[in-house]
């Protein structure tokens, strides 16, 4: 009897363990990173793509393409592709006229610029999206994309050790470094509880680095996808939240700072898939309001630079972009409701 009890128990340990990691697990034939080339006459580029769930068989995202300037890739224009949902066949009929372009150039990559007889057309399956393009930008009239679904690229950043006189500020083994909390740990990671999570420690100017992942919640729309918030002095918020898929993202996506600087176009959308790890190399150097001089912030999210020495308004100096404690330590972390997780949390003081 008694080890029958014990198998019992060993089961539903494996079975909440199983639970548990199904909030961070998308189990899709559709849903990730989609990556390829499209072909306009003896040219083309490369073609990357995001697709989303929306819950109850649904779905939407974006297709970009890019060409080489300089030896560098630069985005040659994006198509937003409306909510669609695929047959019993599994595939679904994408694209129509008139969706959202962008063109970036190598002296501006944020400037946008519409081309309202765009005409993009294709078909989504499993694991696959191919079709066709055209409209006044392209010469050759009709060029063709055929894409791929790839494994989610990982942050060259993922995994970084703490650098030689870096602030430990969680290695997965306790959280001594921060205030009273009621966040828990499990398995070396972080989980975001009641309240929010606020550093003992002061630095004024530093490099910090974290890694968040977000759950799957599909059936969600806004800020209730996966939110939490990394809050610079406690009071400036370098929006969590699980943006992947979305395109132009807002100050309030992931990797925008809230109120003052969205993503970078240039970067399209660096988010990657919930459930995957992503980091966060965030470059903060205090400002000082008697002199006027602004706080600047820059966000590098899985390696790639999305907000570039962003100055935050004079006006947000002392009570911040909302959400949180004025007066805190150097770095808050929000709770807002969704099981967010972080992990390998250090920052580096800089002059």
């Amino acid at each position: 009897m008694k080890a029958v009890t014990v198998f019992l128990f060993s089961c539903l340990l494996v079975s909440a363990a199983v639970a548990a990691d199904a909030r961070y697990v998308i189990d899709d034939p559709f849903v990730g990173v989609y990556s390829g080339r499209f072909v306009a006459g003896p040219g083309g580029g490369k073609a990357e793509a995001q697709i989303r769930s929306l819950g109850n068989g649904s779905y939407d995202g974006f297709i970009a393409l890019k060409t080489p300037v300089d030896g560098e890739d630069h985005i040659f224009t994006i198509a937003v592709i409306s909510p669609f949902q695929p047959g019993a066949d599994q595939k679904a009929k994408i694209g129509g006229a008139h969706p959202n372009t962008l063109q970036a150039h190598k002296d501006n990559p944020d400037k946008r610029l519409s081309f309202p007889e765009l005409t993009f057309r294709g078909e989504v399956s499993p694991g696959k999206i191919s079709g066709e393009f055209s409209g006044p930008f392209a010469s050759r009239g009709t060029f063709t994309y055929e894409l791929s679904r790839i494994a989610p690229p990982q942050s060259p950043t993922l995994d970084a050790p703490a650098p030689k006189g870096a602030v430990v500020l969680f290695d997965g083994k306790d959280l001594s470094q921060w205030k009273a909390s009621k966040w828990k740990i499990n398995d070396g990671v972080l989980e975001v509880g009641d309240g929010n999570l606020i550093a003992k420690q002061s630095l004024t100017n530093f490099v910090l680095h974290l890694e968040f992942r977000t759950p799957n919640m599909p059936e969600a729309r806004g800020q209730g996808r996966g939110n939490s918030g990394v809050y610079l002095r406690s009071v400036f918020e370098v929006q969590v939240l699980d943006s992947f898929g979305l395109f132009p993202l807002a100050d309030n996506d992931c990797g925008g700072i809230y109120k003052v600087k969205a993503p970078a176009v240039g970067e399209v959308n660096a988010c990657l898939p919930p459930g995957v790890w992503q980091t966060y190399d965030i470059t903060f150097r205090d400002g000082d309001q008697k002199s006027g001089r602004a706080p600047v912030i820059t966000v590098v999210q899985n390696g790639k630079t999305i907000v570039d020495n962003a100055k935050v308004p004079m006006d947000l100096f002392v009570n911040g972009t909302g959400g949180g404690e004025v007066g805190g330590g150097f770095l808050m972390l929000q709770n807002h409701g969704n099981a967010v997780q972080y992990r390998n949390i250090w920052a580096q003081p800089i002059e």
